[in-house]
Protein backbone atom coordinates (compact mmCIF):
# COMPACT_ATOMS: atom_id res chain seq x y z
CA UNK A 1 0.00 0.00 0.00
CA UNK A 2 1.32 3.40 -0.59
CA UNK A 3 2.61 4.89 2.77
CA UNK A 4 1.60 8.41 1.83
CA UNK A 5 -2.18 7.61 1.47
CA UNK A 6 -2.11 4.90 4.19
CA UNK A 7 -1.50 7.20 6.20
CA UNK A 8 -5.17 9.03 6.24
CA UNK A 9 -7.16 9.91 9.24
CA UNK A 10 -10.06 7.93 9.89
CA UNK A 11 -12.66 9.53 12.84
CA UNK A 12 -14.36 6.95 14.45
CA UNK A 13 -17.52 6.78 16.68
CA UNK A 14 -20.22 4.40 17.18
CA UNK A 15 -21.25 2.61 13.80
CA UNK A 16 -19.28 5.15 12.08
CA UNK A 17 -15.51 5.18 10.42
CA UNK A 18 -15.29 8.63 8.34
CA UNK A 19 -11.95 8.90 6.47
CA UNK A 20 -10.51 12.44 5.94
CA UNK A 21 -9.16 13.35 2.41
CA UNK A 22 -5.35 13.86 2.64
CA UNK A 23 -4.08 16.50 5.13
CA UNK A 24 -0.25 18.20 4.78
CA UNK A 25 -0.01 17.46 8.24
CA UNK A 26 0.07 13.53 7.47
CA UNK A 27 3.77 14.28 5.64
CA UNK A 28 6.20 12.51 6.98
CA UNK A 29 8.83 14.00 9.21
CA UNK A 30 12.09 15.69 7.40
CA UNK A 31 11.30 15.29 4.21
CA UNK A 32 9.76 17.84 1.77
CA UNK A 33 6.26 18.32 0.27
CA UNK A 34 7.16 17.52 -2.86
CA UNK A 35 9.02 14.67 -2.66
CA UNK A 36 6.78 12.55 -1.14
CA UNK A 37 3.65 13.94 -2.86
CA UNK A 38 5.18 12.93 -6.39
CA UNK A 39 3.19 10.39 -7.87
CA UNK A 40 1.32 8.83 -5.06
CA UNK A 41 -1.73 10.17 -5.85
CA UNK A 42 -4.37 7.36 -6.49
CA UNK A 43 -5.76 5.83 -9.66
CA UNK A 44 -9.25 5.72 -9.98
CA UNK A 45 -11.94 4.20 -12.49
CA UNK A 46 -15.18 5.17 -13.45
CA UNK A 47 -17.60 3.72 -15.95
CA UNK A 48 -20.99 5.83 -16.00
CA UNK A 49 -23.17 4.00 -17.59
CA UNK A 50 -25.78 5.78 -20.21
CA UNK A 51 -28.94 3.68 -20.86
CA UNK A 52 -30.68 3.72 -24.54
CA UNK A 53 -27.63 4.72 -26.34
CA UNK A 54 -27.38 8.24 -27.61
CA UNK A 55 -29.01 10.59 -30.15
CA UNK A 56 -27.16 11.15 -33.76
CA UNK A 57 -26.14 14.51 -32.28
CA UNK A 58 -23.40 12.62 -29.80
CA UNK A 59 -20.37 12.45 -32.61
CA UNK A 60 -18.64 15.94 -33.21
CA UNK A 61 -18.84 16.85 -36.57
CA UNK A 62 -14.67 16.63 -37.23
CA UNK A 63 -11.59 14.59 -35.95
CA UNK A 64 -8.56 16.05 -34.34
CA UNK A 65 -7.13 17.22 -31.84
CA UNK A 66 -7.44 20.76 -30.10
CA UNK A 67 -8.52 23.45 -32.22
CA UNK A 68 -9.43 20.94 -34.64
CA UNK A 69 -12.48 19.52 -33.42
CA UNK A 70 -15.21 21.12 -31.26
CA UNK A 71 -17.53 19.11 -29.19
CA UNK A 72 -21.01 18.12 -30.46
CA UNK A 73 -24.31 19.82 -29.41
CA UNK A 74 -24.92 17.05 -26.99
CA UNK A 75 -21.44 17.13 -25.45
CA UNK A 76 -21.32 20.84 -25.42
CA UNK A 77 -21.83 20.65 -21.56
CA UNK A 78 -18.57 19.36 -21.07
CA UNK A 79 -17.18 22.94 -21.99
CA UNK A 80 -14.03 24.04 -20.12
CA UNK A 81 -13.51 20.03 -19.65
CA UNK A 82 -12.87 19.57 -23.74
CA UNK A 83 -9.14 19.82 -22.72
CA UNK A 84 -9.41 17.10 -20.37
CA UNK A 85 -11.53 14.56 -22.54
CA UNK A 86 -11.73 12.81 -25.73
CA UNK A 87 -14.32 11.39 -27.75
CA UNK A 88 -13.66 7.61 -29.19
CA UNK A 89 -16.15 7.04 -32.65
CA UNK A 90 -16.69 3.77 -33.60
CA UNK A 91 -16.55 1.22 -30.99
CA UNK A 92 -18.58 -2.03 -31.36
CA UNK A 93 -19.85 -4.87 -29.07
CA UNK A 94 -21.01 -6.63 -31.83
CA UNK A 95 -18.55 -8.81 -32.01
CA UNK A 96 -18.60 -10.30 -28.54
CA UNK A 97 -21.85 -11.75 -29.95
CA UNK A 98 -21.92 -12.16 -33.33
CA UNK A 99 -19.40 -14.31 -35.40
CA UNK A 100 -18.95 -12.19 -38.39
CA UNK A 101 -19.19 -8.85 -36.03
CA UNK A 102 -22.96 -8.40 -36.96
CA UNK A 103 -24.14 -5.31 -35.39
CA UNK A 104 -27.78 -6.74 -34.85
CA UNK A 105 -28.32 -8.15 -31.39
CA UNK A 106 -31.87 -8.45 -30.01
CA UNK A 107 -33.20 -8.34 -27.75
CA UNK A 108 -31.41 -5.41 -27.87
CA UNK A 109 -31.94 -3.54 -24.35
CA UNK A 110 -31.91 -7.04 -22.55
CA UNK A 111 -28.57 -8.43 -24.07
CA UNK A 112 -26.26 -5.70 -24.78
CA UNK A 113 -25.95 -3.94 -21.57
CA UNK A 114 -24.94 -7.21 -19.84
CA UNK A 115 -21.66 -7.07 -22.12
CA UNK A 116 -20.85 -3.37 -21.76
CA UNK A 117 -17.99 -4.28 -19.01
CA UNK A 118 -17.26 -8.00 -19.68
CA UNK A 119 -17.02 -8.09 -24.00
CA UNK A 120 -19.14 -11.34 -23.63
CA UNK A 121 -22.73 -12.53 -24.46
CA UNK A 122 -24.19 -13.09 -20.94
CA UNK A 123 -26.57 -15.62 -22.84
CA UNK A 124 -23.32 -17.95 -23.79
CA UNK A 125 -22.38 -17.89 -20.14
CA UNK A 126 -25.45 -19.33 -18.76
CA UNK A 127 -25.89 -21.99 -21.57
CA UNK A 128 -22.62 -23.24 -20.11
CA UNK A 129 -22.90 -22.98 -16.68
CA UNK A 130 -26.58 -24.53 -17.47
CA UNK A 131 -27.98 -21.67 -14.93
CA UNK A 132 -30.62 -18.85 -15.39
CA UNK A 133 -28.46 -15.82 -14.82
CA UNK A 134 -25.25 -15.62 -15.34
CA UNK A 135 -21.71 -13.72 -16.93
CA UNK A 136 -18.79 -12.84 -16.98
CA UNK A 137 -16.66 -11.29 -14.34
CA UNK A 138 -16.93 -7.61 -15.18
CA UNK A 139 -13.83 -5.18 -15.62
CA UNK A 140 -14.52 -3.17 -12.63
CA UNK A 141 -14.23 -6.13 -10.48
CA UNK A 142 -11.44 -7.89 -12.57
CA UNK A 143 -10.03 -3.93 -11.42
CA UNK A 144 -11.21 -4.57 -7.46
CA UNK A 145 -9.37 -8.03 -7.34
CA UNK A 146 -6.44 -6.87 -8.43
CA UNK A 147 -3.24 -5.85 -6.86
CA UNK A 148 -3.24 -2.55 -8.37
CA UNK A 149 -6.32 -2.16 -6.23
CA UNK A 150 -6.80 -4.72 -3.93
CA UNK A 151 -6.55 -4.14 -0.32
CA UNK A 152 -6.13 -0.05 -0.64
CA UNK A 153 -9.55 1.22 0.27
CA UNK A 154 -12.40 0.09 2.71
CA UNK A 155 -14.70 -0.76 -0.02
CA UNK A 156 -13.04 -2.40 -2.82
CA UNK A 157 -15.63 -1.23 -5.07
CA UNK A 158 -18.94 1.10 -5.27
CA UNK A 159 -22.00 0.50 -7.24
CA UNK A 160 -24.48 3.13 -7.41
CA UNK A 161 -27.09 4.33 -9.45
CA UNK A 162 -30.43 6.79 -9.96
CA UNK A 163 -33.34 4.17 -10.98
CA UNK A 164 -36.35 4.52 -9.35
CA UNK A 165 -39.10 2.15 -11.29
CA UNK A 166 -38.84 -1.66 -12.52
CA UNK A 167 -37.62 -1.17 -16.27
CA UNK A 168 -38.58 -3.81 -18.67
CA UNK A 169 -35.80 -6.56 -19.65
CA UNK A 170 -37.14 -7.33 -22.83
CA UNK A 171 -37.39 -10.91 -21.79
CA UNK A 172 -34.02 -11.39 -20.60
CA UNK A 173 -32.77 -12.11 -17.09
CA UNK A 174 -33.29 -8.66 -15.34
CA UNK A 175 -29.11 -8.48 -14.26
CA UNK A 176 -28.43 -7.75 -17.94
CA UNK A 177 -30.03 -4.25 -17.82
CA UNK A 178 -29.83 -3.29 -14.26
CA UNK A 179 -26.46 -4.25 -13.35
CA UNK A 180 -23.32 -4.35 -15.55
CA UNK A 181 -20.89 -5.18 -12.48
CA UNK A 182 -20.31 -8.73 -11.82
CA UNK A 183 -18.70 -9.60 -9.18
CA UNK A 184 -18.36 -13.91 -9.97
CA UNK A 185 -20.15 -15.44 -13.33
CA UNK A 186 -23.42 -15.88 -11.14
CA UNK A 187 -23.12 -12.68 -8.64
CA UNK A 188 -24.53 -9.46 -10.80
CA UNK A 189 -23.21 -6.27 -8.30
CA UNK A 190 -26.62 -4.51 -8.30
CA UNK A 191 -26.30 -0.82 -7.98
CA UNK A 192 -27.28 1.14 -4.63
CA UNK A 193 -30.08 4.12 -5.67
CA UNK A 194 -31.16 5.36 -2.15
CA UNK A 195 -28.24 7.72 -1.49
CA UNK A 196 -28.31 7.61 2.28
CA UNK A 197 -27.41 3.95 2.15
CA UNK A 198 -24.73 5.40 -0.18
CA UNK A 199 -23.73 7.51 2.54
CA UNK A 200 -24.19 5.31 5.05
CA UNK A 201 -21.65 2.79 3.67
CA UNK A 202 -18.69 5.65 2.45
CA UNK A 203 -18.97 6.56 5.93
CA UNK A 204 -18.89 2.80 7.59
CA UNK A 205 -22.58 2.66 9.15
CA UNK A 206 -22.84 -0.21 6.12
CA UNK A 207 -20.19 -2.78 6.05
CA UNK A 208 -18.22 -3.54 2.93
CA UNK A 209 -20.75 -5.98 0.64
CA UNK A 210 -24.02 -4.16 1.70
CA UNK A 211 -26.31 -2.83 -0.22
CA UNK A 212 -29.84 -0.69 0.00
CA UNK A 213 -31.62 -3.65 1.86
CA UNK A 214 -28.49 -3.91 4.22
CA UNK A 215 -29.68 -3.89 8.15
CA UNK A 216 -28.55 -0.40 9.64
CA UNK A 217 -26.31 -0.80 12.15
CA UNK A 218 -28.37 0.09 15.77
CA UNK A 219 -26.86 2.90 16.62
CA UNK A 220 -27.25 4.18 12.62
CA UNK A 221 -31.16 3.85 13.63
CA UNK A 222 -30.82 5.62 16.36
CA UNK A 223 -29.34 8.81 15.37
CA UNK A 224 -32.25 8.27 12.75
CA UNK A 225 -34.61 8.50 14.72
CA UNK A 226 -33.11 11.43 16.52
CA UNK A 227 -32.43 13.20 13.32
CA UNK A 228 -28.71 13.26 14.10
CA UNK A 229 -25.44 13.34 12.28
CA UNK A 230 -22.71 10.90 12.11
CA UNK A 231 -20.59 13.89 13.05
CA UNK A 232 -22.34 13.56 16.93
CA UNK A 233 -20.69 9.99 16.73
CA UNK A 234 -17.17 11.25 15.59
CA UNK A 235 -16.89 14.49 17.68
CA UNK A 236 -14.48 13.26 20.02
CA UNK A 237 -12.20 11.85 17.87
CA UNK A 238 -12.63 14.80 15.48
CA UNK A 239 -11.42 16.83 18.26
CA UNK A 240 -8.40 14.39 19.45
CA UNK A 241 -7.53 14.91 15.68
CA UNK A 242 -7.38 18.66 15.00
CA UNK A 243 -5.49 19.32 18.14
CA UNK A 244 -2.89 17.37 15.90
CA UNK A 245 -3.06 19.45 12.83
CA UNK A 246 -1.66 22.54 11.48
CA UNK A 247 -4.06 25.72 11.26
CA UNK A 248 -4.48 25.55 7.32
CA UNK A 249 -5.43 21.56 7.75
CA UNK A 250 -7.63 22.31 10.88
CA UNK A 251 -9.69 24.79 8.32
CA UNK A 252 -9.94 22.14 5.74
CA UNK A 253 -10.96 19.87 7.77
CA UNK A 254 -13.38 21.80 8.95
CA UNK A 255 -14.54 22.38 5.85
CA UNK A 256 -14.70 19.50 4.50
CA UNK A 257 -16.83 17.79 8.02
CA UNK A 258 -18.92 20.93 6.91
CA UNK A 259 -19.23 19.39 3.53
CA UNK A 260 -20.46 16.02 4.93
CA UNK A 261 -23.38 17.50 7.02
CA UNK A 262 -24.70 19.35 4.25
CA UNK A 263 -24.65 16.18 1.91
CA UNK A 264 -26.40 14.02 4.82
CA UNK A 265 -28.96 16.49 5.28
CA UNK A 266 -29.49 16.11 1.53
CA UNK A 267 -29.15 12.40 0.95
CA UNK A 268 -31.55 12.17 3.84
CA UNK A 269 -34.32 14.33 2.10
CA UNK A 270 -34.12 12.42 -1.01
CA UNK A 271 -34.04 9.05 0.65
CA UNK A 272 -37.10 10.22 2.18
CA UNK A 273 -38.82 10.84 -0.79
CA UNK A 274 -38.03 7.76 -2.31
CA UNK A 275 -38.91 5.45 0.13
CA UNK A 276 -35.54 4.94 1.20
CA UNK A 277 -33.32 4.09 4.02
CA UNK A 278 -34.44 7.49 6.01
CA UNK A 279 -37.75 5.46 5.92
CA UNK A 280 -36.98 2.84 7.51
CA UNK A 281 -39.38 2.79 10.38
CA UNK A 282 -41.89 2.11 7.61
CA UNK A 283 -42.39 -1.02 5.18
CA UNK A 284 -40.91 0.24 1.67
CA UNK A 285 -40.28 -1.47 -1.57
CA UNK A 286 -36.31 -2.57 -2.11
CA UNK A 287 -35.30 0.39 -4.35
CA UNK A 288 -34.97 -0.42 -8.60
CA UNK A 289 -37.07 -3.33 -8.17
CA UNK A 290 -39.96 -1.63 -6.94
CA UNK A 291 -43.70 -2.80 -8.75
CA UNK A 292 -45.46 -1.29 -11.77
CA UNK A 293 -47.45 1.09 -9.70
CA UNK A 294 -44.35 2.56 -9.22
CA UNK A 295 -43.71 6.80 -9.72
CA UNK A 296 -42.15 7.01 -13.52
CA UNK A 297 -42.00 10.90 -13.14
CA UNK A 298 -41.23 13.65 -10.33
CA UNK A 299 -43.08 13.60 -7.64
CA UNK A 300 -43.62 16.04 -4.88
CA UNK A 301 -41.27 14.08 -2.95
CA UNK A 302 -39.06 12.73 -5.55
CA UNK A 303 -36.62 14.96 -7.99
CA UNK A 304 -34.51 13.20 -10.34
CA UNK A 305 -31.98 16.52 -10.49
CA UNK A 306 -31.91 16.20 -7.03
CA UNK A 307 -30.78 12.41 -6.78
CA UNK A 308 -28.42 13.00 -9.68
CA UNK A 309 -26.90 15.91 -7.93
CA UNK A 310 -26.49 14.26 -4.31
CA UNK A 311 -25.08 11.11 -5.92
CA UNK A 312 -22.30 13.53 -7.77
CA UNK A 313 -21.92 14.75 -4.36
CA UNK A 314 -21.33 10.88 -3.23
CA UNK A 315 -19.21 9.78 -5.48
CA UNK A 316 -16.79 13.31 -4.96
CA UNK A 317 -16.87 12.53 -1.20
CA UNK A 318 -15.51 8.02 -1.49
CA UNK A 319 -13.42 9.61 -3.81
CA UNK A 320 -11.48 12.34 -2.13
CA UNK A 321 -11.50 10.26 0.81
CA UNK A 322 -10.08 6.92 -0.66
CA UNK A 323 -13.03 5.08 0.86
CA UNK A 324 -12.96 3.42 -3.03
CA UNK A 325 -11.15 3.72 -6.43
CA UNK A 326 -13.61 2.14 -8.39
CA UNK A 327 -17.13 3.41 -8.83
CA UNK A 328 -19.52 1.90 -11.21
CA UNK A 329 -22.35 4.67 -12.04
CA UNK A 330 -26.00 3.34 -13.86
CA UNK A 331 -27.68 7.08 -14.68
CA UNK A 332 -30.80 4.54 -15.53
CA UNK A 333 -31.14 0.78 -16.19
CA UNK A 334 -30.39 -0.12 -19.41
CA UNK A 335 -34.24 0.49 -20.98
CA UNK A 336 -35.45 3.42 -18.72
CA UNK A 337 -38.83 4.28 -18.48
CA UNK A 338 -38.79 7.43 -16.53
CA UNK A 339 -40.57 10.47 -17.88
CA UNK A 340 -38.53 13.38 -18.12
CA UNK A 341 -40.79 16.41 -17.82
CA UNK A 342 -38.38 17.96 -15.34
CA UNK A 343 -35.32 18.73 -18.48
CA UNK A 344 -36.32 21.39 -21.13
CA UNK A 345 -36.73 20.33 -24.72
CA UNK A 346 -34.17 21.40 -27.08
CA UNK A 347 -33.78 21.98 -30.88
CA UNK A 348 -30.62 20.34 -32.34
CA UNK A 349 -28.77 21.41 -35.26
CA UNK A 350 -25.10 20.73 -36.63
CA UNK A 351 -23.52 22.86 -34.48
CA UNK A 352 -25.59 23.95 -31.02
CA UNK A 353 -28.96 23.70 -29.81
CA UNK A 354 -31.34 26.12 -28.33
CA UNK A 355 -34.35 26.01 -25.91
CA UNK A 356 -37.84 24.94 -28.21
CA UNK A 357 -40.44 24.87 -25.28
CA UNK A 358 -42.68 22.26 -23.64
CA UNK A 359 -40.63 19.21 -21.85
CA UNK A 360 -39.19 16.72 -22.69
CA UNK A 361 -40.97 12.43 -22.53
CA UNK A 362 -40.62 9.11 -21.76
CA UNK A 363 -36.82 8.68 -22.05
CA UNK A 364 -37.01 4.75 -23.87
CA UNK A 365 -40.57 5.14 -26.20
CA UNK A 366 -40.39 8.72 -27.03
CA UNK A 367 -37.01 9.34 -26.15
CA UNK A 368 -34.77 7.22 -27.81
CA UNK A 369 -38.24 6.23 -30.43
CA UNK A 370 -39.16 9.73 -30.50
CA UNK A 371 -37.79 12.56 -32.39
CA UNK A 372 -34.12 13.06 -32.74
CA UNK A 373 -34.50 16.44 -30.64
CA UNK A 374 -36.75 14.79 -27.74
CA UNK A 375 -33.43 12.00 -27.60
CA UNK A 376 -31.07 14.57 -27.78
CA UNK A 377 -32.11 16.39 -24.86
CA UNK A 378 -32.49 13.78 -22.95
CA UNK A 379 -29.11 12.56 -23.52
CA UNK A 380 -27.84 15.88 -23.25
CA UNK A 381 -29.31 16.44 -19.60
CA UNK A 382 -27.42 13.20 -18.24
CA UNK A 383 -24.29 14.23 -20.39
CA UNK A 384 -24.75 17.12 -18.18
CA UNK A 385 -24.87 15.33 -15.22
CA UNK A 386 -21.46 13.94 -15.98
CA UNK A 387 -19.88 17.01 -16.92
CA UNK A 388 -20.17 18.67 -13.07
CA UNK A 389 -19.31 15.49 -11.89
CA UNK A 390 -16.12 15.56 -13.49
CA UNK A 391 -15.64 19.81 -12.97
CA UNK A 392 -16.03 18.54 -9.08
CA UNK A 393 -13.49 16.06 -9.18
CA UNK A 394 -11.26 18.50 -11.07
CA UNK A 395 -11.68 21.27 -8.24
CA UNK A 396 -10.12 19.46 -5.95
CA UNK A 397 -6.63 19.16 -5.64
CA UNK A 398 -4.29 15.92 -4.96
CA UNK A 399 -0.93 16.34 -2.85
CA UNK A 400 0.99 16.20 -6.14
CA UNK A 401 -0.60 19.40 -7.11
CA UNK A 402 -2.77 17.43 -9.89
CA UNK A 403 -6.70 17.20 -9.47
CA UNK A 404 -8.99 13.75 -8.53
CA UNK A 405 -10.24 14.38 -12.02
CA UNK A 406 -6.59 14.28 -13.47
CA UNK A 407 -6.08 10.84 -11.83
CA UNK A 408 -9.43 8.84 -12.78
CA UNK A 409 -10.37 7.62 -15.85
CA UNK A 410 -14.49 8.39 -16.38
CA UNK A 411 -15.44 5.70 -19.10
CA UNK A 412 -18.46 7.38 -20.38
CA UNK A 413 -20.65 5.87 -22.88
CA UNK A 414 -23.68 2.92 -23.56
CA UNK A 415 -24.19 -0.27 -24.64
CA UNK A 416 -26.06 0.31 -28.38
CA UNK A 417 -25.76 2.94 -30.67
CA UNK A 418 -28.84 4.84 -30.25
CA UNK A 419 -32.52 4.82 -31.82
CA UNK A 420 -31.46 1.87 -34.29
CA UNK A 421 -30.32 -0.23 -31.33
CA UNK A 422 -27.25 -1.27 -33.37
CA UNK A 423 -24.42 -2.92 -31.21
CA UNK A 424 -22.10 -1.16 -32.76
CA UNK A 425 -20.76 2.93 -33.23
CA UNK A 426 -21.19 3.44 -29.79
CA UNK A 427 -21.46 6.61 -28.04
CA UNK A 428 -17.93 6.43 -26.06
CA UNK A 429 -15.75 9.64 -24.23
CA UNK A 430 -13.03 9.22 -21.81
CA UNK A 431 -12.92 12.17 -19.26
CA UNK A 432 -10.15 12.72 -17.49
CA UNK A 433 -6.87 10.50 -17.25
CA UNK A 434 -4.22 12.96 -18.12
CA UNK A 435 -2.29 12.11 -14.98
CA UNK A 436 -2.19 8.35 -15.97
CA UNK A 437 -1.10 8.28 -19.71
CA UNK A 438 -4.84 9.31 -21.52
CA UNK A 439 -4.45 11.31 -24.58
CA UNK A 440 -6.59 14.95 -24.29
CA UNK A 441 -9.08 17.05 -26.07
CA UNK A 442 -9.07 14.66 -29.24
CA UNK A 443 -12.33 13.60 -31.26
CA UNK A 444 -10.61 9.85 -32.96
CA UNK A 445 -12.49 7.85 -35.35
CA UNK A 446 -11.31 4.41 -35.11
CA UNK A 447 -13.41 3.10 -37.97
CA UNK A 448 -14.47 0.02 -36.45
CA UNK A 449 -12.52 -1.28 -33.21
CA UNK A 450 -13.67 -3.72 -30.44
CA UNK A 451 -14.91 -2.31 -27.13
CA UNK A 452 -12.81 -5.16 -25.50
CA UNK A 453 -9.53 -3.50 -27.01
CA UNK A 454 -10.49 -0.12 -24.92
CA UNK A 455 -11.16 -2.57 -21.79
CA UNK A 456 -7.56 -4.18 -22.00
CA UNK A 457 -6.21 -0.86 -22.96
CA UNK A 458 -7.32 0.60 -19.53
CA UNK A 459 -5.60 -2.29 -18.01
CA UNK A 460 -2.42 -2.51 -19.92
CA UNK A 461 -1.55 1.11 -20.04
CA UNK A 462 -3.38 2.61 -17.39
CA UNK A 463 -4.17 0.65 -14.50
CA UNK A 464 -0.39 -1.54 -14.34
CA UNK A 465 -2.07 -4.66 -14.48
CA UNK A 466 0.41 -6.05 -17.38
CA UNK A 467 -0.14 -9.57 -15.73
CA UNK A 468 -3.89 -9.61 -17.32
CA UNK A 469 -3.69 -11.00 -20.84
CA UNK A 470 -7.16 -12.24 -21.55
CA UNK A 471 -10.35 -9.93 -21.34
CA UNK A 472 -13.47 -10.70 -23.06
CA UNK A 473 -14.38 -12.52 -26.29
CA UNK A 474 -14.38 -11.60 -30.04
CA UNK A 475 -16.17 -14.40 -32.16
CA UNK A 476 -14.30 -12.55 -35.22
CA UNK A 477 -11.14 -14.17 -33.85
CA UNK A 478 -9.61 -10.49 -33.76
CA UNK A 479 -6.71 -10.73 -30.61
CA UNK A 480 -6.73 -8.24 -28.51
CA UNK A 481 -5.10 -4.82 -29.05
CA UNK A 482 -3.76 -1.78 -27.23
CA UNK A 483 -5.92 1.30 -28.50
CA UNK A 484 -2.79 3.15 -29.24
CA UNK A 485 -5.03 6.51 -30.34
CA UNK A 486 -5.97 6.78 -26.71
CA UNK A 487 -3.02 6.88 -24.45
CA UNK A 488 0.50 7.79 -24.56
Amino acid sequence: MNRLFSRRIVLRGAGVALTLPWLESLLLPNKSASAQAAGTAPKRYMPIFLPNGASENWKPGSVGVGAAWALSPVLDVFGPLKAKMQVLTNFENGSAFNADGGSSVEPSHGRQPGAFLTCVDPGVIRKEMNVGEANEISLDQIMANHAAFKGKTALPSLQVGLSTVESYCDGQPCSNSRSISWSGKTTPMYKMVDPLAVFNKISGVIKPGGNDNTPLDPEAQRRLARNKSILDAVLESATRTQAKLSTGDKMRMEEFLTSVREIETRVTGVSMGMGGVACAAIAQPAMGTVGPNAFRQNTATYNKGLHADVMNDLIVMALQCDATRIITHMLEDERSEFTYDHVKMREFTATGSTEAGGTCPEYHGGGQHGSQNSFASIVRWNAGKVAELATKLDAIKEADGTSILDNTVIFFGGAMHGSNHACNQLPISLIGGGALGLRQDQHVDLVKRPLRDLHYTMMQKVFDMQDVTQFGRNLTGAPLKVVDEAVG
